[in-house]
């Protein structure tokens, strides 16, 4: 009679942690999924990246249909000629580039053809596809790759 009780006790200390296990289980499956659906914290760390990033930072960027908006600032000491942002291969359709941008001043681009998008939907243009060409007065044709990708959702 003594070993039945042992045994029902340890089978009911067994069953208990496998039920906080399944539990545990179950909400990290919810939290992931939610993370996954649009929180806003990729856009919102890839944002962060992007504005610590040297010499040009990406400080906002917005995308209606085929149009991606982009705001760059200076972010070295020295004034910078901003060339193109080329992102998939799809260069700023808007001009040439910018002559004397000062230290901390801001620049608007907006690149065209970049392909349908619906408002709502999610987009990204990963960093590997991302440069920006640009002079400094001491050399000609740098060019910057992306810290982090160009995500977000369709206005």
């Amino acid at each position: 009679m003594l070993m039945q009780k042992r045994g029902q006790g340890t089978i009911e200390y067994l069953v208990i942690i496998a039920i906080v296990v399944v539990i545990a289980l179950v909400v990290v499956g919810l939290l992931l999924q939610i993370m996954n659906q649009g929180s806003g914290l990729p856009e919102t760390t890839a944002k962060t990246a992007w504005k610590s990033s040297e010499p040009w930072a990406i400080v906002d960027w917005s995308r209606s249909e085929g149009v991606l908006t982009v705001v760059l600032k200076n972010n070295s000491f020295e004034t910078l000629d901003f060339g193109e942002l080329t992102i998939n291969s799809a260069g700023d359709k808007n001009s040439i580039g910018t002559s004397n941008v000062s230290p901390a001043a801001l620049v608007t681009k907006t690149i065209s053809g970049l392909g349908a998008c619906t408002a709502g939907t999610r987009y990204s243009f990963p960093k590997e596809y991302i440069e920006i060409d640009f002079n400094t007065p001491s050399i000609a044709g740098k060019t910057q790759r992306a810290t982090a990708d160009i995500v977000g959702s369709c206005s």
